[in-house]
Order: C-alpha cells, then structure tokens, then sequence
C-alpha cells in the first residue's frame, strides 16, 4: 500500500527523512529504564510535533536484538472511516520512502478472530502509517500486523491479540493525547491519563481518560496487568513545547512496557 501522509506528516525525500529521524533519535536522550520489551505507546502526529516524544519511546526499540526477526503488532484509531471491531490490513506491504514494511501472515489470523478487512480504512489512516519510517529506521528484520480499532471493546481487543504475544512480538500502540486544549489545560488531562495508564487504572482511563487511541490504551493496561508488565513513562510533551502556540495544543506520550 503507498503511503499517504508523506510529504506532510514527514518528509517524502528519503535523504530527508533518514536525517529527520536520526536528528529526532540522537537527541533523544537514552530512557532511564530498562528491562524486556513488550509494548510501546507512541505518538502519531507530524514529526514536527510529536517525532521528539515518539523518537525516545524509539530509542527502546532501537535497542532489540537486531539479528532477531521481530513481529510488531500495531494499535491505532481508524480517524476517518467508522466502523466496529478491528480492521486488519491485508496488504503485502506498507510502502514508505526509506522502504517497506512487510505484513505479517499472521494478519490473515485476525479474520478467524472476528477482525475485517476495509481496504479504504488503512489506505486514508495516517496513525499506522507514521510509525513506519521510525520502525524502519529502528530494526532490521521486521514484519508488522496494522489494526485499526472502530468502536470496539478494548478487553475483547486484548483478547483477540493475547494469544500472538511471544518473545519475538512488540505490541506498539499509536495515539495522542489530549486535542486543542489550552497548554495549562492539556498538561493537567495528560498528566491524569498518563498516570492512570502508569497505575492500571483501567475505570479511569474509560471514563475520563483523554486519547484518540484509548482503546489501544486501555487494551495494554490490561494485558500489562494480566501478564504482570511494568508500565514505564518515558516522554511527555504538547505540540505548544515543539512546534506551535500554546493556546490550543495536542498532547503526546511515550509509555513503554516491561517483563523483568
């Protein structure tokens, strides 16, 4: 599938964007935790705003054994087209400029899991396509299963995704936080979500937590908690503190997973 958002979201040269990414990576000072990776929460906006906080969450995966053959498994909102449950994308390939990112067979599981596939879904979502040049620049060997959640039970989206976690699978949620919220505004929701998400407050976070991907969110605490994962904040920042005014502003966050 060709990309759709390059060249807006972030660059569509790929010279550009190897440097973009690896300028947002090298900045990114090194998280101060440590343990097996299960899962990563991450921005999906323009790398202007949200690429520094995505790039330190980034900073983790970049470290994984690099000769291993990673599955990544992909969460995000579907912006654009409504529909229920999970929309997997069954396509070859998602397309970037740095080069594409292979979809796992195991995509085609999903189906028999109550999952559908809506072409014009993925092929107008942004949310899975940003993290894509950031995976790439990250591993080496790598396939990727894109969900898309509609309206959808985030417990039923956990246990549909449960029983393909293994040692060689990342769950990678993409969502923001807050949207157009004055600066002080938006740092106190986030600040609440965040710290919902970081205790497992999964009643909170359901009524009153603040992200476009709360589903993903929500599905994460709980297999967090039901596999006994430490949850792990490793950015924060509003697209006031990297790129734009203060007066109506998007929350983005990195939180990270961990079995000891």
């Amino acid at each position: 599938m060709a990309p759709d958002v390059a060249g807006g979201f972030y660059p569509s040269e790929p010279s550009l964007l190897r440097r973009t990414i690896d300028t947002f990576m090298r900045e990114a000072e090194p998280p101060s935790v440590s343990g097996n990776l299960k899962a990563l929460m991450v921005p999906h906006a323009g790398y202007i705003y949200s690429g520094s906080v995505a790039a330190k969450g980034y900073r983790l995966i970049k470290s994984l054994d690099q000769e291993k053959n990673w599955r990544v498994i992909i969460i995000g909102p579907a912006h654009y087209v409504p529909f229920s449950g999970l929309c997997v994308g069954l396509f070859d390939e998602f397309a970037t400029p740095i080069g594409p990112a292979k979809v796992s067979k195991l995509a085609f599981e999903f189906l028999d899991s109550g999952a559908i596939f809506l072409p014009q879904a993925h092929e107008l979502e942004h949310c899975i396509e940003v993290q894509l040049p950031f995976l790439h620049y990250c591993l080496k060997n790598y396939e990727i299963v894109p969900l898309l959640t509609g309206s959808a039970d985030p417990i039923k989206v956990a246990d549909i995704i449960e029983p393909h976690l293994d040692a060689d699978t990342i769950l990678l949620i993409s969502t923001d936080l807050s949207h157009q919220l004055p600066y002080e505004n938006a740092v106190e929701t986030d600040t609440s979500t965040l710290d919902w998400i970081i205790k497992g407050d999964e009643q909170s976070l359901k009524k009153r937590g603040e992200a476009c991907g709360l589903t993903g969110i929500i599905s994460m605490v709980a297999l967090s908690k039901r596999h006994g994962w430490r949850r792990e904040l490793i950015a924060y920042a509003t697209s006031g503190d990297t790129y734009g005014p203060k007066n109506r502003v998007v929350g983005y966050g990195s939180v990270a997973c961990f079995a000891d």
